[in-house]
């Protein structure tokens, strides 16, 4: 059961190590040229990804600036939206949609410090 062979004893079982390693060696060469393909590719993808973001940065820096110009106003706006909301309870089921405030089902809880 443990008998060991020697690898002069059997011509057909160096044959077959033989064609092991032709074997190994071209799975090893398909592994590195798949590896290598992938690399290209993911190099090739960056190199797009940042020609594109810098030829929008320009136009999100814009937006940007905006809204930081409008934001008071917007949170003006909000303000008034809820002010009228407490005044129409028609429209609170909106304010509630978005977030503007808390349903009744879920009132705010006071923290306590232990």
């Amino acid at each position: 059961m443990n008998d060991v062979i020697s690898p002069t004893s059997s011509p057909d079982l160096m044959q077959q190590v033989a064609a092991l390693q032709r074997q190994m060696f071209l799975l090893l060469m398909a592994l590195i040229v798949v590896t290598a393909t992938l690399v290209f590719y993911l190099y090739y993808q960056s190199r797009i990804d940042s020609r594109d973001l810098a030829a929008m940065r320009p136009g999100a820096i814009q937006i940007i600036d905006q809204y930081r110009r409008n934001a008071m106003e917007i949170q003006t706006f909000e303000k008034q939206l809820v002010s009228y909301g407490q005044t129409h309870p028609s429209f609170q089921p909106i304010l509630r949609q978005y977030g503007l405030i808390q349903s009744p089902a879920a009132p705010a809880t006071a923290t306590s410090a232990q």
